[in-house]
């Protein structure tokens, strides 16, 4: 560090350019090449002109996996992980050395525009995906960069928006994905989010990367800002920022500035540039990987769209095992699938199935009806699809969100799918009876309109390069569908918990959001739902013969113990997903009816038994505590349940936890005395004992008050008062 020139210093704050940074004749070694992104690697074939970085024109080809909700559809871990692994291989065989992905937000309502880029509603399951997707990536020498720390739940005003939340919520539901990942798989990098928190930007926050970040969660990585992230340079650097992009910089001089008046010093800029210098170590010695094999990877992308499709509706007529059908192949989305989200997330596929190609080949005889042309239709295309679908015995209807609906930049609308689509459904629904529909989205979608005339609905999500034969497998049958839903899809808009207060422009508050997110509140309030969290069709008959349980005191690992006996009744190799949810029923702590705290996808062929194990370590059962500034257990009665779906459940029973931590909360001398007497009852009975018996009504006034009675009537010095005061003050204020 010493031997670099102040100068050079400032520089390497900073990126040399959009996709690289640590470039300097003053340090051994190359420089750090980053990329988007969480579906997949993308990386340039030739130079970018006009900053049109998202054009497919300069890129290279690579796989274009499944987008982030329909990876956390798998609800399989190890598959996910095999995905980092793919992307990490083509990351190293492009020489890059850290992947800008994946992305740890939650899905805070379903009109959200970067949902797709998100695994889930359920912190738990997002994280659980988020550690698979790591883990895999790092396993090839390329860093992982998980993003948008933090609380950047929304597109619109996303670089101004300011979020007001308070501790537990933000630490329980929020930031809880990002510190398990942390915590489980070390990331190489944490990507800063474009929003405020409390006030202060996210890049600049003391609170968000100093506090939590490095002391509290010991996080030892790099901190990158989004690009564009950064308002404040010397803030930034002086509260926790490692390295600003894209580059180069346009704050340089301000840097200088600073360091001139001494509001910053050299040797905060040291320890600002200290973990790109061990990243730089790590990154050094890793050569590239000369051949990388696309096909296979892009059969992992298969494998992952094949257990991500969610089959929502079925009235028997899937699968469908006859070739000979006429079938009507309707929507543009057969012939231009919509396979991603966009933005960040843009890939060049390598391997790009057309569904349409695929559905031909297996249904000798087709006709196709554009329908639509994106979000609209027309009297001729109208008429082109009517007349397809009355030709036809067998009607696939592909339809979903457009580009200019559901995109990064942007938050939704609405949740319905386009109005030239639904024209085009009621047209062909009048005239054939027998229509499946495959939709193609990245988040929640109202379909209370075709739910009536449709006989089976396939989500399929945005499934990238593999938007095809996976689909016809599901169709046919040749696979059994096993996604399972990682949101909850709503009756409509007006029923979601944060209806007319999403997208908010200035300001938004997500207090409460405990039990006022996803499936939490459905469940809480027991809502009626269109589809719950969890859920899913197949085509096999899985019975739960017998779930049993046990606990171990003794060992914090497997704490519970669960033991589910599954039988596959059918004919039907299947996986099938057990899941395990978590309700603590504890005064005066608000808590979720039930929360996701286990799962397990397992395989089950035809006619066949398996039992299933799955263990809950003590940190299921954890709840922040703002008293403690960090996760404990509370002593109180837990119900876990098993089952299904979140609506499914097939087994109950109680645990009671006893020997942790007893629920207090954080007060001050403003609170009543009776908190005294619910929570810290050793300075109620110290009262009592050492004053007199209080009576009722003195149990509703402020404790400094009854303190200031204490000393007075027994005539207590100041200097013992004010021992007393520290000491009190020492327990209820931690």
């Amino acid at each position: 560090m010493k031997k670099i020139p102040l100068n050079e210093k400032i520089k390497l704050t900073s990126g040399q350019a959009n996709w690289h940074f640590f470039e300097s004749d003053n340090i051994d070694g190359r420089k750090i090449n980053v990329a988007d992104g969480p579906h997949g690697v993308r990386v340039y074939g030739k130079p970018v002109e006009g900053g049109d970085f998202l054009s497919k024109r300069y890129l290279e080809p690579t796989t274009l996996f499944p987008c982030a909700s329909a990876m956390a559809s798998t609800w399989n871990k190890t598959l996910i992980e095999e995905v980092g692994r793919s992307i990490g291989r083509e990351c190293r065989h492009h020489r890059v050395d850290v992947l800008l992905g994946p992305g740890m937000n939650l899905k805070r309502s379903p009109l959200g525009g970067r949902n797709f880029e998100y695994y889930s509603e359920d912190p738990y399951l997002t994280s659980e995906m988020g550690q698979g997707f790591v883990k895999g990536v790092q396993s090839e020498n390329v860093g992982a960069c998980i993003k948008h720390y933090g609380l950047n739940e929304q597109e619109t005003m996303r670089r101004f928006v300011d979020v007001k939340v308070d501790e537990r919520t933000m630490h329980e539901l929020y930031l809880y994905p990002f510190y398990k990942v942390i915590r489980k798989v070390n990331p190489w990098m944490i990507m800063s989010s474009y929003n405020k928190l409390m006030g202060e930007y996210a890049s600049e926050s003391s609170y968000l990367l100093q506090d939590i970040l490095r002391r509290q969660w010991a996080y030892d990585g790099v901190v990158v800002s989004d690009w564009g992230a950064v308002q404040d340079k010397v803030k930034s650097i002086k509260n926790g920022m490692n390295i600003e992009m894209p580059g180069p910089s346009s704050f340089e001089e301000d840097v200088k500035e600073a360091l001139n008046n001494g509001t910053l010093s050299e040797r905060e800029l040291d320890d600002s540039l200290k973990p790109l210098f061990d990243l730089h170590e790590k990154v050094k010695p890793i050569e590239k990987l000369e051949t990388i094999d696309l096909e296979k990877h892009h059969e992992v992308a298969r494998k992952v769209a094949s257990e991500a499709i969610v089959l929502l509706e079925n009235d028997g007529i899937l699968p469908i095992n006859d070739p000979s059908l006429e079938v009507g192949i309707i929507g543009q989305f057969a012939k231009e699938p919509r396979t991603n989200g966009g933005g960040s997330a843009t890939v060049k596929p390598y391997i790009q199935e057309i569904p349409y190609d695929e559905f031909s080949k297996v249904f000798k005889n087709t006709a196709y009806a554009k329908g639509y042309q994106e979000n609209d239709t027309s009297e001729a295309l109208l008429n082109e699809a009517v007349r397809v679908a009355r030709e036809s015995e067998l009607v696939f209807f592909f339809t979903g969100t457009t580009e200019i609906i559901e995109t990064e930049g942007k938050d939704r609308d609405h949740m319905g799918l386009p109005k030239g689509h639904l024209e085009v459904f009621e047209a062909i629904r009048k005239v054939n009876e027998n229509i499946v529909v495959i939709l193609s989205n990245g988040s929640a979608l109202d379909l209370r309109g075709i739910i009536p005339n449709s006989r089976a609905i396939l989500e399929t999500w945005f499934l990238g390069g593999a938007a095809a034969k996976a689909t016809v497998d599901i169709v046919t049958g040749k696979i059994s569908p096993s996604g399972r839903l990682q949101e909850t899809f709503p009756l409509k808009l007006e029923h979601t918990p944060h209806y007319a207060t999403f997208p908010p422009m200035v300001s938004v508050d997500y207090h409460h959001d405990l039990i006022m997110n996803g499936y939490r509140y459905y469940d809480t309030h027991e809502y009626d739902v269109l589809y719950p969290f969890g859920y899913g069709l197949g085509y096999a008959t899985i019975i739960y013969k017998a779930i049993k349980w046990s606990v171990d005191t003794s060992n914090e690992s497997a704490f519970v113990k669960i033991e589910a006996t599954l039988e596959n009744a059918s004919n039907i190799d299947t996986y099938e997903t057990l899941q395990v949810y978590i309700g603590a029923s504890i005064q005066q702590v608000v808590k979720p009816k039930k929360e996701l705290k286990g799962f397990e996808k397992v395989w089950l062929p035809a006619k066949k038994t398996k039992t299933v194990h799955i263990t809950l370590p003590l940190e299921s059962f954890e709840t922040y505590s703002e008293t403690h500034h960090g996760f404990v257990v509370y002593n109180g009665n837990y119900e876990i349940s098993v089952g299904r779906h979140s609506r499914a459940i097939h087994d109950t029973f109680e645990v009671k936890i006893e020997d942790h931590t007893n629920y207090a909360p954080c007060i001050t001398f403003e609170y009543p005395v009776k908190f005294l007497e619910l929570y810290y009852p050793k300075w109620y009975t110290f009262l009592e004992d050492n004053f007199r018996k209080l009576w009722w009504h003195e149990k509703e006034e402020p404790i400094w008050r009854m303190l200031d009675r204490y000393k007075r009537h027994q005539n207590v010095d100041e200097k013992t008062m004010e021992t007393l005061i520290k000491q009190i003050k020492a327990d209820i204020e931690v």
